[in-house]
């Protein structure tokens, strides 16, 4: 075999350890119906942060858990514990969505264990102290 064939043989082995890799880590984007119905699985939820309830949240307790109510794409709402070492996360009442990571828990609750916000636009049709200046 020459050098060149050797190359191309590791080289599609390495690309088909990725791509195998990639797919089997890759989390289902479900509602909370749906990630009821997946206990066992690493899933995603994506909604807004539920403003009829308060963020339960004490650093003195527990400052790695957050807990609040997120309202998923089917207008479900249901508790989610964020356990997260950075502690409660800036600016969670004011995002415009959450994306949650993690599993449903046997007793209704989503355990996430990875989120992220999108926080509002800047760009969008409120007023901006900048804008009064004018």
């Amino acid at each position: 075999m020459k050098k060149m064939h050797i190359v191309l043989i590791v080289l599609i082995a390495a690309v088909s350890a990725i791509l195998v890799s990639t797919y089997t880590k890759a989390v289902d984007s479900v509602t909370f119906a749906e990630a009821s119905a997946k206990l066992d699985r690493q899933v995603k939820v994506v909604g807004t942060f539920d403003k009829t309830h308060e963020v339960e949240y004490d650093a003195n307790t527990d400052a790695d858990l957050t807990k609040f109510y997120v309202v998923d794409s089917e207008g479900d709402s249901h508790f989610v514990h964020l356990r997260d070492k950075q502690g409660k996360p800036m600016g969670l009442e004011m995002s415009e969505n959450v994306t949650l990571e993690g599993k449903m828990g046997t007793d209704g609750v989503f355990y996430a264990s990875h989120m992220l916000m999108k926080c509002p636009s800047k760009y969008n049709d409120q007023k901006h102290s900048l804008s009064a200046e004018k």
